[in-house]
């Protein structure tokens, strides 16, 4: 199964309050990153893009507030998560901006 599910991955994104605001996904090894902010509040789109520089930031559409974490931070946390076999999806806390 590990071979199945190596270099993909599923970085679930949240706010401080746990409420979640998104998904960074890698669903197949030769695939681009995308971003998915879920269904009900749009489409997804290649992650990062220009307006994702230096700092990504999102709205929690449960608090009302903007979110946000270093851009180069969420890519490590993926690339860690897309280098382990044994692991596909792991949750990152977001700071309110």
């Amino acid at each position: 199964m590990a071979a199945n599910q190596e270099g993909i991955g599923v970085l679930k994104l949240e706010c401080p309050q746990r409420h979640p605001v998104g998904r960074i996904l890698k669903e197949a090894p030769h695939q681009a990153v995308q971003y998915d902010p879920g269904a009900q509040v749009g489409t997804r789109r290649f992650w990062p893009d220009e307006q994702d520089q230096p700092q990504f930031t999102i709205h929690c559409r449960f608090c009302d507030k903007s979110v946000a974490e270093a851009t180069t931070a969420l890519q490590n946390q993926l690339a860690s998560l897309v280098d382990d076999v044994a692991q596909t999806i792991r949750t990152a806390t977001l700071q309110y901006a």
